[in-house]
């Protein structure tokens, strides 16, 4: 198991320790930024689908990649 630092808020901090028992804090933070990470995931993956769907974007894709080719320029 990894240990990392955080900065956050004080304000949020206060609230965190006020609201959540010490025994359950790595707990709820590693869930919570499970599901962020997830929905970011997610959000990536879905551009990446869309993209890749787009043939005007396939077509100049292939023009760039072209000057990199020098079997392409013959």
């Amino acid at each position: 198991m990894m240990r990392i630092t955080l900065s956050i808020p004080d304000a949020v901090a206060y609230r965190f320790q006020a609201a959540v028992p010490p025994r359950q804090r790595s707990r709820l933070v590693t869930r919570l930024l499970e599901a962020t990470l997830s929905r970011h995931e997610d959000a990536l993956a879905a551009a990446c689908r869309a993209a890749n769907r787009d043939k005007a974007l396939d077509c100049e894709i292939d023009d760039w990649q072209a000057f990199d080719d020098p079997e392409a320029a013959v």
